[in-house]
């Protein structure tokens, strides 16, 4: 009888260790920061295979490094060229994370549609940088 106390003991610290394990462990994809109200700016350039993406819409989603499941954004920007470098901008951001999706038309492929996302994380405030979005034709 001792020993199958002394086992049903162990068992019973095995398990509340594990219990206790899994219930304090944080979340691997905590999201933080990202919005409007800040001092920072990225500059979004779409491309294809090397080459500019003249027509493209921008979306940002504010908060996570992933899609949003709804499909609904912040915010959108259109690009503008910028001598010959297609642009779309996003001004007065906050450090943390953000998800950027591009989709438009490159006239030079066969379909000309194209679309591409990428998650992207400002570090600090007064941070600004230009990003080259990546599309793919669809």
């Amino acid at each position: 009888m001792h020993l199958s106390r002394l086992l049903f003991t162990s068992l019973s610290c095995a398990a509340a260790l594990v219990l206790l394990a899994i219930g304090c462990k944080k979340p691997g994809n905590t999201v933080t920061g990202g919005g409007k109200g800040g001092h920072s700016a990225i500059y979004i350039t779409p491309e294809h295979h090397g080459l500019f993406v003249d027509s493209c819409t921008i979306y940002i989603k504010y908060g996570t490094n992933d899609a949003p499941a709804s499909g609904v954004y912040d915010d959108s920007s259109r690009c503008i060229l910028a001598d010959t470098t297609p642009i779309a901008a996003f001004t007065g951001l906050t450090a943390g994370q953000y998800y950027l999706y591009g989709n438009g038309y490159h006239t030079g492929y066969s379909p000309p549609q194209v679309r591409g996302g990428i998650p992207y994380t400002i570090s600090k405030d007064y941070d600004t940088t230009s990003v080259y979005l990546p599309t793919y034709t669809y």
